[in-house]
């Protein structure tokens, strides 16, 4: 019978063009696989760990966290969390090489390393034979100083590839010098074969090379793929605790983003003070303002509102919010709370809102209830420009550096832009990629009897042409054993952009 299998190294579409499937798809074709867990390892960051923890819940599956890390010495370590403390301290380890560079760039030094590596697992590359004179031996002994023998294991892939296979003997020797366990893994960067061409797409985007020019840059195969417990099995029978220790590792891996929990930040109060009496204080003062007379009905729904605040911890939040307004109100700068918050009389009487919902009977349960089990959320509008960076500054100065943050959202291909970009990956001409990319809106609104194949032959592309037909598996997934999937938007959400929120806290 073949024992169980986990996969602890691969990487999502949020590894931005360096994957090619989505953690969901991942997630499923593991639970297919009948694994019993798996860790999503992107790129510098844990930017697919939220969706992976919820496909993986829905998959019946364990999901482990964690993040390959590009480090200043030339490698990229995957880094797997054990524990709430591994947690933080990648968390720490990530923002610390972000804040200091540019967008996409950023690396840790190896004394970053070993300040943050407590409650972490660290899978040893194996060496590269033209890294000068660093060792196998070398590395793995440096890896073992910084994390501790107990929390490295020395990494061997086998993707058919002759080269790779002579640095995991040196790999496995130094392993077994040094007595460090060696660990299976695929460095998965897509979830199925058929996949492998959409990551040579992305290749090709990243690296601004047509597919025809990419040559090395490619992957050798299409081996990268998740593989089955027996088919690993296969791949190492002379290394059978390779298999056994990514069975290790995995029970070692505790902590889920199911145990992250959240508490939102304290509000400094004067002395004498809690946050919640300072919050009674501020609304009842707010209150008295608001309602004249104060009339029995506000003070009901008022105490009942501060009441279920108190219940569930959000003091802070509301204080933190009322203070961004009250910086405003100060300082002449507009600002107007909406959304659901316009349900909640605590926040009329801070003045976040404008709308009394006691007098229009509004709902406050639609805005914050412990039914619900999600936190509130307050939008303040601000105007443009300057006023709007006034407020941002201000938060920064109050809270510090390291104590707020812009919110940012990943911008994935539209549909017109994904089509150019395959397009130009393929080669084609710009006349091309303008026809190409005007059949996309029809694909999304199509009538039902007007096929995809019937859009192309109407536009004058033969799909006997391998180039268009390689176009038309990519772009809607008609390819392998992914019929019918919108294949590669899926995995174009790899080109990010980051904008800010209009909101400062929330």
């Amino acid at each position: 019978m073949t024992e169980a299998y986990v996969e602890l190294h691969a990487r999502s579409a949020f590894s931005f063009l360096q994957g090619a499937s989505l953690p969901e798809e991942l997630a499923q074709t593991a639970a297919n696989l009948n694994y019993p867990a798996m860790a999503l390892v992107d790129r510098d960051g844990f930017y697919g760990a939220p969706r992976f923890h919820l496909a993986a819940k829905k998959s019946g599956i364990r999901a482990h966290i964690g993040a390959e890390i590009t480090c200043t010495d030339g490698f990229q370590y995957p880094l797997l969390v054990e524990n709430r403390t591994g947690y933080q301290n990648l968390c720490r380890l990530v923002t610390r090489m972000k804040l200091r560079a540019k967008k996409g760039e950023g690396a840790a030094t190896p004394e970053e390393l070993a300040e943050f590596a407590k409650g972490m697992i660290c899978l040893a590359p194996a060496a590269p034979f033209s890294r000068g004179s660093e060792s196998a031996f070398e590395q793995l002994q440096r890896l073992v100083d910084i994390f501790g023998r107990a929390n490295v294991f020395a990494e061997v892939q086998r993707h058919m590839h002759r080269e790779e296979e002579a640095r995991n003997q040196a790999q496995i020797a130094a392993a077994r010098r040094l007595r460090v366990p060696i660990v299976a893994t695929n460095g998965t960067r897509h979830a199925t074969p058929a996949q492998r061409e959409a990551l040579d797409a992305l290749t090709c985007i990243r690296n601004h090379v047509p597919l025809a020019a990419a040559g090395r840059l490619l992957e050798i195969n299409n081996e990268r793929h998740l593989k089955s417990a027996a088919e690993m099995t296969r791949l190492f029978a002379d290394l059978s605790d390779a298999i056994a220790n990514t069975r290790e590792i995995s029970a070692r891996l505790q902590f889920t983003l199911a145990d992250l929990g959240y508490e939102f930040p304290r509000y400094p109060v004067p002395p004498g003070e809690t946050m919640m009496s300072f919050l009674h204080q501020r609304t009842d003062e707010g209150a008295r303002r608001r309602y004249i007379p104060y009339h029995e009905k506000a003070q009901r729904q008022i105490e009942r509102e501060l009441a279920m605040i108190e219940k569930l911890k959000l003091p802070g939040y509301f204080l933190i919010v009322w203070d961004i307004v009250e910086f405003c109100r100060k300082n002449g700068i507009l600002a107007q709370g909406r959304g659901s918050a316009a349900n909640s009389a605590v926040c009329y009487s801070l003045g976040i809102t404008a709308v009394d919902p006691v007098r229009m009977e509004l709902l406050f349960e639609r805005f914050l209830s412990e039914e619900r089990g999600e936190w509130p959320d307050i939008d303040i509008d601000l105007p443009s420009g300057d006023e709007r960076e006034r407020v941002i500054q201000y938060v920064y100065e109050r809270y510090g550096k390291l104590g707020a943050a812009m919110t940012a959202n990943v911008i994935t291909y539209r549909g017109r832009s994904a089509a150019r970009e395959v397009g130009k990956a393929l080669g084609f001409e710009v006349a091309t990629l303008d026809r190409l990319s005007s059949l996309v809106r029809g694909w999304e609104w199509k009538d039902p009897k007007d096929t995809p194949e019937k859009q192309f032959q109407d536009a004058g592309l033969d799909l006997a042409n391998p180039r268009i037909r390689k176009f038309f598996e990519l772009y809607l997934g008609r390819h392998g054993d992914l019929p019918g999937t919108t294949r590669f938007r899926g995995a174009a959400r790899a080109r990010h952009h980051a904008r800010p929120r209009r909101r400062a806290v929330g």
